[in-house]
This record gives C-alpha cells, sequence and structure tokens, in this order.
C-alpha cells in the first residue's frame, strides 16, 4: 500500500476480516456522512494496560493521512509490539500524536448483514460482545 500510494487516490482505508459480512455501499455511506478529524482511525477501540488504543474487531478504518504518515515513518513502520496485526497497528498509531480516535461500535453494528441468504447458503451474524468507549 506504501509503494503504490493508495493514500493519494482514497480518503477512507477500511480492514475488515474475511469472514465478516458487510454492505460495502452502506459502510461507504456511513463513513461519509461522519464529521471526522483529517487523522482519524475508527474501529471497536480497546486501551490496553500500557494506554495504548488498538482497534480490536473484525472491521476498523483508517483515513489516508493516516496511511501517508504509516508510509513515511520507519520506526512506525518497524514497530511489531503485539501478536496480531491490530494491536500492533495500534501501537504504531500510538507514535502520532495527531491521530483522533473514534469508537465506532453504534457505527459499525448495523454495517453487518445479520444474515444473508442465497439459493446455496444461509449465513446468520450472532454479536459475540461490545467493547468499551475508550474515554470511559
Amino acid at each position: 500500500m506504501c509503494q503504490s500510494k493508495l493514500f493519494d487516490m482514497y480518503d477512507m482505508f477500511v480492514k475488515v476480516d474475511d469472514d465478516v459480512l458487510y454492505d460495502p455501499d452502506h459502510l461507504s455511506d456511513v463513513i461519509s456522512r461522519m464529521d471526522i478529524a483529517e487523522h482519524a482511525m475508527l474501529g471497536f477501540l480497546l486501551l490496553d494496560n500500557s494506554n495504548v488504543v488498538w482497534p480490536n474487531g473484525p472491521i476498523y478504518a483508517y483515513s489516508a493521512s493516516v496511511l501517508r504518515w504509516l508510509c513515511s515513518n520507519e520506526t512506525a513502520l518497524n514497530h511489531t509490539r503485539g501478536t496480531h496485526e491490530d494491536v500492533r497497528f495500534g501501537h504504531a498509531l500510538a507514535l502520532n500524536p495527531q491521530v483522533q480516535y473514534y469508537n465506532a461500535d453504534d457505527v459499525f453494528n448495523p454495517v453487518y448483514h445479520l444474515q444473508y441468504r442465497s439459493s446455496r447458503m444461509f449465513v446468520q451474524f450472532m454479536q459475540y460482545g461490545t467493547c468499551k468507549n475508550v474515554e470511559d
């Protein structure tokens, strides 16, 4: 993503787990209506015991300026604290004091298909929990 300079082509980037059913048009609509800062991180946010905010769960989004900063910062690119990509991503972003965090439980929950039905399959989404707000 850094080499192709995708941050010059898009405003937001969304990471979605491969086992998540979601509506991309609805997600785009929801994000476009939000009043978010230039350096934005949206997701099911958690605060770890070292006071680092990191995105948890099957979906999170970040602005192009966050990706641009990340791609230009060798320290952040080589920051590998944690075993999961969302934790590593959160610790890398903690190096940038300009990042504004938005707990998006209420934004992303309606994005999921509660169920999907076709002639070949039926899938029903069951929520497994919600995250505590970062400010709490």
